[in-house]
């Protein structure tokens, strides 16, 4: 049975053999900032054309995974999601093209971090917090707080502000920012206490 890692390191290896620029969001992207959560999927932003379709879905079945070329195409042409089963155990891949440019830009500052021995990439923090405070959820928002107060001292701030006000999540950016930085001095004057 294949764990999530490992899933991870197949696909991102395939990726790359394959030479499909991707770039990993959602829960995966959450941990590698620093915010662990339960997750059963793997959620990716693919560079990836309808021409190819026929040949990616060869390179994943000698691996064990399950997708068919023709819902790749049609994901591609609808501007939607199309998931890649993984034979191995109960997780998958939750793909999608570029389709806008907030893709393209999530794309562009992919990162690329370390688990166990291998890499692999992920969203930028920055780009991930002003994602999730766009879907906005209640896990979004949670997920987005985790990953601001694991990674303050690391963030582009400028960055990350043009970024929320792009997306027009600046209120809610600059309303999770107090909260979090509030919640720091206090876990911080608590502990001088003890």
């Amino acid at each position: 049975m294949r764990r999530i890692g490992d899933l991870v390191k197949d696909i991102t290896r395939i990726l790359e053999e394959e030479k499909v620029d991707y770039v990993i969001v959602g829960g995966i992207a959450i941990a590698a900032w620093g915010n662990i959560r339960t997750t059963r999927d793997v959620d990716t932003i693919l560079f990836i054309k309808e021409k190819d379709a026929d040949e990616f879905e060869q390179a994943l079945k000698r691996e064990k995974f399950s997708i068919q070329a023709g819902d790749i195409k049609a994901a591609l042409k609808e501007r939607s999601h199309f998931t890649i089963f993984d034979d191995l155990s109960e997780y998958y891949i939750d793909a999608k093209g570029i389709y806008n440019e907030n893709d393209r830009i999530t794309l562009k500052r992919r990162r690329k971090v370390s688990l166990a021995d291998f890499e692999f990439y992920v969203a930028s923090p920055e780009d991930t917090i002003a994602n999730k405070l766009l879907f906005g959820s209640e896990q979004d928002v949670k997920d987005a707080e985790g990953i601001y107060a694991r990674q303050l001292d690391n963030l582009d701030m400028a960055y990350l502000e043009e970024r929320c006000e792009r997306l027009e999540v600046y209120e809610e950016f600059s309303t999770m920012k107090t909260r979090v930085e509030r919640q720091i001095r206090e876990e911080e004057k608590t502990r001088k206490l003890f």
